[in-house]
């Protein structure tokens, strides 16, 4: 079937090695710290498993101690040992694989990491025709690294890679079609990862400096022409993510072993993208029927109160397709937000594996308090914002902060502001809620700058 789609990151990146074939070739031998840590161990010869094992052991201490050289090469030779025992197409290389690309970045080396990530792609499609359910897993991973790539805020060309890993969902959705079905449940996950994408895309406009490109262009027709771009921007991903979530109300809708509140639940996915987008009546109209159909399913009011009974940071990570996953989900005070990049402004980080390594172990938090009205905002452009962002935030203060710098206090109230939370709800309405706390940590790139500037 793959056989007539493209590679996605061969066009979403730019070209890094002359041809594929570059990237079998055989690999570089580790380092000497490698052998001499293996040299002792029971091993018959220099490709045997267990050793590579034990390097995949040794490399990961080598990351933990931000040696990132050396921990390249040591993951490099246990990919090798993968290619000479299982063969070039085999899926056991996919592991060594991800750390040599996670080792790459942590470099900055992005035309090597290019390179490793076609590799990754081609072996993935040639997974595809003899396991299907291991191809996903293995295009989960080459996603998650693409998101993490994207969140370089070194990597001048970090854009490409989201869009490479939009795109590689979509082949996703588009093999579970095939093979599965067009309505099969297993389409969810990664048509909510297409949406969430989409949010990424946008999180771009909050970004001080291509706000700045905008007001400060040269000429009234340049300024007016970026900012028809930047709307037309923001119209096409609500609408593409507005649609995307319907079909996946419509999919638990039909599903006939899915818990019977699941077509509920995730319409509240749909309320909180109009949240998002700055539509309140259309969030709250949403809103309102979640909770009269949860009480249709025999729920007690007291139950679907409590569901909603904490504000949530918006989008949240994952859906929630039944009651027990809902109530694990649930957010105890105060609030805790990991903020993911700099390139994705009010983005939490969506799972630890993509967290982008910092010159720092140490992490940069702030405990705040507010006060979240329900109240309908106007878009705040004087304050450089350009997406409103819902329900305000009131009497916004900073509690505490590590280390007690002024900048990062400002840093912190600034940041925070951006944020967009769902609002408590009660009988399916927002009300107001005082003395919110939200635990702040800073993104790991935005802490190493504030370090370089002091």
């Amino acid at each position: 079937m793959f056989a007539n789609f493209p590679l996605l990151i061969s066009k979403c990146i730019p070209a890094l090695i002359p041809t594929r074939a570059l990237a079998l070739l055989p690999l570089v031998t580790a380092s000497a710290l490698a052998q001499e840590s293996t040299e002792q161990a029971s091993y018959n010869n220099i490709y045997e498993q267990i050793r590579a094992e034990q390097l995949l052991e040794l490399g990961q201490q080598q990351m933990f101690e931000r040696d990132f050289a050396g921990a390249e090469k040591t993951f490099l030779e246990a990919l090798q040992i993968a290619k000479v025992n299982y063969g070039l197409s085999a899926p056991q290389q996919r592991n060594a694989l991800e750390f040599v690309i996670e080792s790459q970045l942590a470099q900055e080396k992005w035309e090597q990491a290019g390179s490793q990530l076609s590799y990754f792609e081609w072996l993935n499609d040639e997974i595809y025709t003899r396991d299907f359910h291991d191809y996903l897993l293995g295009t989960e991973q080459l996603s998650d690294l693409l998101l993490r790539a994207s969140a370089n805020a070194d990597n001048s060309n970090s854009t490409r890679y989201l869009l490479a890993a939009k795109n590689l969902n979509w082949r996703a959705v588009s093999g579970i079609e095939a093979t599965l079905g067009e309505n099969h449940v297993e389409l969810t996950p990664w048509l909510y990862n297409i949406v969430l994408a989409h949010y990424y895309q946008i999180s771009l406009l909050k970004r001080p400096s291509m706000f700045n490109d905008v007001v400060n262009a040269e000429g009234e027709d340049e300024w007016r022409g970026r900012t028809l771009a930047k709307g037309e921007s923001l119209r096409i991903s609500y609408r593409i993510g507005k649609d995307l979530l319907q079909r996946i109300v419509d999919i638990y809708v039909a599903a006939e072993d899915s818990p019977l509140e699941s077509s509920a639940l995730t319409r509240l996915y749909q309320a909180d993208w109009e949240l998002l987008f700055g539509l309140e009546s259309a969030a709250l109209a949403l809103y309102q029927q979640v909770y009269e159909e949860l009480l249709d399913l025999g729920m007690s009011p007291v139950r679907v109160n409590a569901l909603f009974q904490h504000p949530r940071i918006l989008p949240v990570p994952t859906i929630a397709t039944s009651l027990s996953q809902m109530e694990i989900q649930l957010r105890e005070r105060p609030i805790r937000f990991e903020a993911w990049t700099p390139n994705y402004p009010a983005t939490a980080l969506p799972k630890p594996q993509l967290a982008v390594t910092s010159e720092t172990a140490e992490r940069f938090k702030a405990t705040l308090r507010f006060n979240l009205v329900p109240l309908l905002p106007e878009v705040l452009m004087a304050n450089q914002r350009s997406i409103k962002l819902g329900f305000n935030l009131r009497d916004l203060e900073v509690i505490s902060i590590s280390p007690e710098e002024e900048q990062l206090r400002e840093q912190a109230l600034y940041e925070v502001s951006l944020l967009q939370l769902r609002p408590v709800l009660e009988n399916g309405l927002p009300i107001v809620t005082e003395n919110v706390e939200l635990e702040y940590l800073f993104a790991p790139q935005n802490e190493a700058l504030s370090l370089k500037e002091n």
